[in-house]
Formats: C-alpha cells, structure tokens, sequence
C-alpha cells in the first residue's frame, strides 16, 4: 500500500513540473519586451521602398541629339532666365510641353542683378509661390534635380563678356552651395534678329563669343551646356529667323509660338541621359 501511495505522489509531481514548464513558456518572462509591429516613417522614404534614385553622371559636356524624350522628363526640372524664357514659361503654362517643370524667370534679370540682395531697391528677383526670393533659394525650395539657365541678354551691353561670365559662375556657384547634387545645364543665348532696333554693343557677334565662353565654363566647371541657339538661326546663320521673333521692330529677341515649340523640340531631342 505504501508503495502505492509512493507511486501515486510521483506522477503527481511530474505531471505538476510539466505543468509548471509550458506555462513559463506561454509567454515572455518577466523583463522581456515582447517585439514590436514595424511601421512606415513619418518621414523621408517609406519603408520597403527605394531611396529616390540620383542623376547618373554622363561623360559629355556639349549634350549630344538623341530620341526624344516625353514632356514629363521635365517634371523635375527648373528653367531660370530673363524675359526670353519668361516667354517659354507662358508656352510651357498647360503642362503639356515641358511638363510640370517650374520657371523661374523675370524681365531684366541678368547674372550681375541676380546677385542682388533682395533689398536692392531695383531687384527683378523672380518669385517662388508667389514669393520674390533668390535664384539659390528658388530652386533649393523648388526641389528641382536639374537645373536650365539661360542668362546675359541684359548684362552682355552693359559689362561686357568677361564680367558677364564671371557673375554667371558666381551664381551657379550659388546654386550649387544650397543644392548640391542639382544637374547645371547652361543653355546657349539665343541670338537677336538682323535688323534688331537694339542692335549695338550687344549684338550677334558678341553673342556667339559669349556662348563660346559660357562653353569653357562649363567644360572648366564640369556642367552641362546645351546649343538651344543653333537652332534658331536664319539661312545667314547669323541671326535669328524673322518667323521665330514676336517683335521685330522693338527688340527683336523675343519669341513667337513657332520659336518656342522650336526651343522646345530642341531641348526634348537634347536631353542628358
């Protein structure tokens, strides 16, 4: 009887420390976190997804003609310049030339104004949002991976090409200070009509020197030049064709639809890859 009553504790005692073991591991031990539920960021790139994707460096400084690329190539890029590219920017309004690309462009600016504070009691500074600010601060707050300037109708009679091309690294140099990794592409001027009224110290000879040297520039600095000019030029190949000009007989510098589907053609089918 004893023996049985020996047996009997046993399996109780056993069946007790089993019993003991599978609730301690039920759960965590006291002390331990049980783990978390991963969550997006609030910020910057969601999780499972890609870091945005950088521009690709590219080997070439004068960019090449290539297949044309869709409008919304365009979407992260800004364009900056005076009064001429004002006109492009009204073209380019509807989104469907060079898609959701943001101009920053204002009458009589040039590269030695663009230097102005904001204070300056003649700024032509463009506007962001509705804002006049700085070039530098334009495209930093723009967001904008590649950058097109077209600048120097309104310095070139007044300073000259040396000073000119000075002021204009200066401002991409600006620029490149607040947004780094931006892509510099350095449009060509474009050239004025024959008979342009304004036709003196500036005239077309000055501006193909001058976009010889916007060219060093940019093979010196390691930027992007593209040749928009080459296209706009009449059978002389000296001047800007009469059909590509909107005002003949004030300035003869600016725009007509025609052009402006001309300049952008050329940028489209001249786009860095």
């Amino acid at each position: 009887m004893k023996k049985i009553v020996l047996c009997i504790l046993s399996v109780l005692m056993c069946m007790a420390l089993v019993m003991g073991l599978a609730a301690c591991s039920g759960g965590p031990t006291e002390g331990t976190k049980a783990p978390e539920a991963t969550t997006e960021a609030t910020t910057g790139t969601p999780a499972g997804t890609d870091t945005p994707a950088t521009l690709a460096p590219v080997d070439y400084v004068t960019i090449p003609e290539s297949s044309a690329v869709d409008a919304s190539f365009f979407n992260d890029a800004a364009f900056v310049g005076d009064s001429v590219s004002l006109k492009l920017s009204y073209y380019c309004a509807d989104g469907v030339a060079l898609g959701n690309a943001q101009f920053f462009t204002s009458g009589s600016l040039g590269t030695n104004n663009a230097l102005w504070p904001l204070s300056h009691p003649e700024s032509v500074h463009p506007e962001y949002q509705g804002e006049q600010k700085l070039i530098e601060d334009c495209v930093a707050l723009s967001g904008a991976k590649r950058v097109y300037i077209m600048l120097g109708m309104n310095d070139l009679g007044l300073y000259g090409i040396d000073a000119t091309v000075e002021s204009y690294k200066t401002l991409v140099d600006r620029i490149l200070e607040k947004s780094p990794s931006v892509q510099i592409i350095i449009e060509s001027m474009t050239p004025m009509t024959a008979d342009s009224p304004i036709m003196g110290s500036l005239n077309n000879d000055v501006i193909k020197e001058y976009n010889g040297r916007l060219k060093e520039l940019c093979e010196a600095e390691g930027w992007l030049f593209t040749d928009v000019a080459s296209v706009m030029y009449d059978a002389s190949g000296n001047a800007l064709k009469t059909e590509y000009c909107s005002d003949p007989e004030v300035m003869g510098i600016h725009f007509t639809e025609a052009g402006c589907e001309a300049w952008v053609n050329y940028l489209k089918t001249h786009a860095p890859k």
